[in-house]
């Protein structure tokens, strides 16, 4: 017997079809995921199926509000700031 919010429970474990429908990633994205372990597979004994553990799912696809990109750099020749900064001390 289930309990009364049994739906509103996220699930366990997802099948890759699901796993491809909810993140937009392909198979074979999600295979090098595992492969490199930033995403847990479940493997039930006795079943030959392979299933991705939901919670590694949402931490992958969550952004992480520590890590911030780098600064964008600018492109062409960097200018000299130094050399600038020297000139207008001199006069």
């Amino acid at each position: 017997m289930l309990p009364e919010n049994a739906g509103n429970l996220p699930p366990l474990a997802v099948t890759l079809r699901e796993a491809r429908r909810i993140s937009g990633l392909g198979y074979t994205t999600l295979w090098k995921l595992r492969k490199t372990g930033r995403l847990r597979f479940i493997k039930v004994p006795g079943i030959d199926r392979a299933l991705i553990d939901f919670q590694s799912l949402q931490e992958l696809l969550a952004p992480r509000a520590a890590a911030k990109a780098p600064p964008a750099r600018r492109r062409g020749r960097p200018r000299k700031v130094a050399a600038q900064r020297e000139a207008a001390v001199v006069t």
